[in-house]
């Protein structure tokens, strides 16, 4: 399964009260890619609208995902999510900082998103970042 099939399949229909199915979905992930990996850590702190999970649930996700995948910006990306989950925002400040650090690892757009939605970022400047971060990648050989 790619990476775009894998997105396909779980955009907006995660099994959030299957454990078993979730954490197949999770191996899955992590054994496409790293940013397969951060697309299903997505569906956990960006919600569908018509979704309706409890925190607790989502929060067992989240902790489920991070004991399933090994990277070094994993543990910062799942504290990101938990705020969200919580509905905690972080400063546009910290998550240029974080974003820069991810920059680090080519081909994480879904962890850059992760961060783009985790700040109110009224002036753009996260997205902007994302940009500025997707386009240098994009230049990498």
């Amino acid at each position: 399964m790619t990476e775009a099939e894998f997105a396909d399949r779980i955009d907006c229909n995660w099994p959030y009260h299957h454990i078993s199915q979730s954490r197949e979905l999770i191996t899955t992930a992590v054994g496409i890619s790293p940013n397969a990996a951060f697309l299903a850590l997505s569906e956990f702190c960006h919600l569908p609208v018509s979704a309706a999970v409890e925190s607790t649930t989502l929060l067992a996700l989240v902790e489920l995902w991070l004991s399933e995948f090994d990277h070094p910006v994993a543990p910062m990306l799942a504290e990101c999510a938990i705020s969200m989950i919580e509905h905690r925002l972080s400063s546009v400040s910290e998550t240029l900082t974080k974003m820069d650090y991810v920059s680090g690892y080519p081909g994480l757009l879904a962890a850059l998103s992760i961060l783009c939605f985790s700040c109110d970022d009224v002036d753009g400047l996260a997205y902007a970042r994302f940009d500025e971060i997707s386009a240098a990648w994009a230049k990498l050989p």
